[in-house]
């Protein structure tokens, strides 16, 4: 622990004198007199005080979000935070720790924006309302979502009616989170729902068949009671996933695609099978239509595209 205090700093004093040991400063924060800001571990800032105060009251920018502060070479105390005259203060002791350059670790509040709310909240306040007899046509999904546009974006540019609202990595409960601002706001005629192989990959831990299978049809239901027209999108064959290789996802794919099928079935919504055109004898995705196990490549979107258009045509 001392050596790797030691080390911080020297790499402190570098960096306030601005003759640089690899620091970067992408700290959101005006640099103070006091020294500087620099990120800690996740969580974490560190206040480098190279001027301590003399009155012990070290003043931080007002923007940080403090859950509690100490002393990085007095981990055990904790350091007071206060307002004072509309000030975010930091209560030092009255001698600094440390003869050249003294640390307080600062512990901040999460802030985690869980179902990413942020990504398309510029978009959608930029996106106009939908015009007279316009049939807006939303797509709510994952990576294969979200990288349509990147990988097949002419498909998008020929349906400009179309807008995408995918994010990599999503499972069903982040998207149908996000649903509302993401979807029904947008006020589309359509939604195309894609969801449940980060599910069954574990991205935000263990969930069962049925409780994915929920989370999508909470959104068929939300999309309903607003008078959208809803196409339920099978889940894409895959025999693997790289980010998550203890998993053997084929047959749970095939579990949950029968699940999506017959709520649709019996709830008299568009089921749109991408996996049977695009599965090998496997149950994985054909390697010809794929950029790896689980992402469509250009001519895995060629697939994809009439099927949807199809799909959409028959819900309008």
């Amino acid at each position: 622990m001392m050596n790797v205090y030691k080390k911080l700093i020297i790499f402190t004093i570098a960096f306030v004198l601005n003759i640089g040991i690899g620091f970067s400063q992408t700290i959101p924060y005006e640099k103070p007199e006091w020294g500087a800001y620099t990120e800690g571990e996740e969580g974490f800032l560190l206040a480098h005080v190279v001027n301590w105060p003399e009155d012990g009251k070290l003043v931080i920018d007002r923007t940080i979000k403090p859950r509690e502060a100490r002393l990085l070479s007095e981990p055990d105390k904790k350091i007071k935070i206060k307002l004072i005259d509309g000030k975010l203060t930091v209560l030092l002791p009255e001698n600094a720790p440390d003869a050249q350059v003294s640390v307080v670790r600062i512990q901040l509040i999460p802030t985690e924006d869980w179902a990413n709310l942020k990504r398309y909240r510029k978009a959608n306040a930029e996106l106009r309302a939908p015009i007279k007899n316009e049939k807006r046509v939303v797509f709510i999904g994952n990576s294969i979502t979200d990288n349509w546009t990147r990988d097949h974006g002419s498909f998008f540019e020929a349906n400009p009616t179309y807008v995408n609202r995918g994010i990599s990595g999503q499972t069903s409960a982040q998207m149908l989170l996000r649903f509302k601002p993401d979807v029904i706001e947008l006020q589309p005629k359509v939604v195309v729902i894609s969801a449940g192989t980060n599910d069954i990959a574990g991205n935000r831990g263990y969930i069962s068949l049925e409780r994915i299978a929920a989370n999508i049809f909470s959104m068929a239901e939300l999309a309903k009671a607003n008078n959208i027209k809803v196409i339920l999108a099978s889940v894409l064959p895959a025999s693997s996933y790289s980010w998550s290789p203890s998993i053997e996802p084929a047959d749970k794919i095939v579990e949950l695609n029968k699940l999506i099928k017959a709520y649709a079935k019996k709830n008299k919504i568009i089921y749109l099978d991408y996996y049977t055109p695009m599965v090998n004898e496997d149950k994985g995705l054909k390697m010809e239509l794929g950029r790896d196990t689980v992402h469509p490549n250009g001519d895995g979107y060629d697939i994809m595209e009439p099927l949807v258009n199809a799909a959409i045509k028959k819900a309008l």
